[in-house]
């Protein structure tokens, strides 16, 4: 992406995606992204060859609900995002 304005809250520790299998790795970061402003708004991903990406903005609280939706459209989602949405019904569920 590019344009976006955020604030970076925090920067999670390292983690490898397929520990034993290969190097890959990434870091979680939390970030404050106020919509209001004009450079977060109309936000445009930069895209490679063959590549679709979608924008759009929903509440944490929706984001379970809301990635079962596109999943069933037929929509694939991120296993960053998805695992993400988990957490947050985990939490929700048992009420952490």
């Amino acid at each position: 992406m590019a344009g976006e304005h955020v604030e970076i809250r925090l920067q999670g520790t390292k983690i490898f995606t397929d520990p034993g299998f290969c190097n890959t790795n990434l870091n979680m970061v939390h970030v404050n992204v106020d919509m209001s402003l004009p450079e977060n708004q109309d936000l445009k991903p930069q895209l490679e060859e063959n590549e679709f990406i979608e924008v759009f903005s929903t509440p944490l609280k929706d984001l379970y609900a809301e990635c079962t939706k596109l999943e069933s459209e037929g929509y694939a989602i991120d296993a960053r995002v998805g695992t993400l949405a988990e957490g947050i019904e985990v939490a929700r569920r048992w009420k952490l």
